[in-house]
């Protein structure tokens, strides 16, 4: 079978030359338009590393001192603080809430903000950069947030009841493997210095990589400790995240929960303003970062797909059809429906194969020059390296990506008709011969 779709595409290569070209350049264009694309659609389709599903956000506001109710005895950090556990403990008594944990932070997961650190194995010299998030000891943060403990590491009901000394830190796995080059936890230290001085910190656990912000990669992170914090460094980022029992319904939860978080949740000068799903977070983070460059990226990559799939299959339709008097002749030797469509697709999928090939070679001359689409450098140099990472994975799983979908565009345009034509009679298929 294989000789005899080569003999038809030589027999035919004055109309094959003009399809190989087409295909050869529709290659080109798609690997200028689907590789950015895939990469960033294979960013946000990993998986979290943390359970949003029924994950919410309280937002947390203080009183101006010219609104009414507002008490200048109550400004001070002593004071808020007690108001604001007051307003966690009145969250947590909610019978629709499994756990709520407070956030006095602008480095949180999905926030606009961020904070990053240097630390250093011990008994290295080479510094690691780690994202910071600050938490309460005692609070349930990490079974709020879902967190999954990693290997040889305590539990997460357990990291969050620990007795954290000054100098203890919890670490994700992705960073313990980039400073030890294990992901099992076993009593490591690192250590940092501050200025002339060096601290020493002792990892006490480790949690699974999670992803900061659903368009990234997850990032190296180090959980620490707070055990005095002064709410007055964070009056514009007070929040409590809270986790709704297993089947409450989400939208029921926020229908029901926000009157109620109006009406009930104050204390002294602060009061719960809003509330988010997590879902919403993560949409909101998207949009903030750089969803409007992937939907607009996305957008032609569908416009082009559309065209390429009217184009390509019209040309192959066109020039199937264009066979009908060869294929009444084949039938009338007694060749069957079967094989005639089985040599017709055939002959489809070799020169796909050839063209797509080529074009891959051709922009792989682009691609050694310019780079391919990758995250920032910044990124790259904190995350553990993928395929993304990788010229050779990244060339080959793209290009097998554009192949499949321009295989099945062809082959699309040649079955149609190619299922119609071998299905009429010989007599019919030779009558204007």
């Amino acid at each position: 079978m294989l000789k005899l779709i080569l003999k038809n595409l030589w027999s035919r290569r004055r109309n094959n030359g003009w399809l190989m070209a087409e295909l050869i350049l529709v290659a080109v264009l798609s690997w200028i338009i689907f590789d950015p694309v895939i990469v960033v659609t294979y960013d946000r389709q990993r998986p979290l590393g943390y359970d949003a599903d029924r994950l919410c956000m309280v937002s947390v506001a203080m009183l101006q001192p010219q609104a009414p109710g507002y008490d200048t005895q109550g400004a001070d950090s002593a004071s808020l603080m007690q108001a604001y556990m007051n307003i966690v403990e009145r969250t947590r008594q909610h019978p629709d809430v499994k756990n709520a944990t407070p956030i006095v932070s602008f480095a949180y997961l999905c926030s606009a903000g961020s904070s990053s650190s240097s630390l250093t194995a011990e008994g290295d010299s080479i510094d690691f950069t780690v994202m910071n998030i600050s938490f309460w000891p005692h609070t349930n943060f990490f079974e709020t947030y879902g967190f999954k403990h990693g290997e040889g590491s305590m539990s997460a009901n357990q990291l969050s009841d620990y007795t954290f000394s000054e100098s203890d830190i919890i670490l994700t796995e992705d960073a313990l493997e980039g400073m030890f080059h294990t992901k099992t936890y076993n009593r490591q230290r690192c250590w940092e210095a501050e200025g002339k001085d060096t601290t020493y910190v002792s990892v006490v656990g480790t949690v699974k990589p999670f992803k900061y912000a659903n368009d990234l990669r997850p990032l190296p992170t180090v959980f620490i400790p707070e055990k005095n914090p002064n709410i007055l460094d964070y009056l514009e980022d007070i929040h409590i995240a809270v986790r709704i029992k297993d089947g409450v319904s989400m939208e029921r939860f926020m229908n029901d929960f926000k009157p109620w978080m109006l009406r009930e949740m104050r204390a002294g000068n602060l009061y719960a303003r809003d509330l988010q799903s997590y879902d919403d977070l993560i949409s909101e983070g998207e949009f903030s970062s750089a969803i409007s460059l992937y939907r607009r990226n996305l957008s032609v990559a569908m416009f082009f797909l559309i065209n390429l799939c009217l184009g390509v299959i019209g040309t192959f339709w066109l020039q199937t059809r264009t066979r009908r008097e060869e294929i009444g002749v084949m039938l009338s030797y007694g060749a069957t429906p079967y094989n005639i469509r089985r040599l017709l697709l055939g002959e489809g999928v070799v020169l796909t194969t050839i063209a797509t090939f080529i074009g891959c070679i051709i922009y792989m001359q682009y691609g050694l020059s310019e780079g391919l689409h990758q995250e920032s450098i910044y990124i790259r140099a904190i995350t553990q390296p993928c395929w993304v990472d990788n010229f050779g994975q990244h060339f080959l799983i793209v290009s097998f990506i554009i192949y499949l979908i321009l295989l099945l565009v062809v082959l699309t345009g040649i079955y149609i008709p190619a299922h119609r034509i071998s299905n009429i009679a010989p007599t019919e298929a030779l009558r204007n011969e």
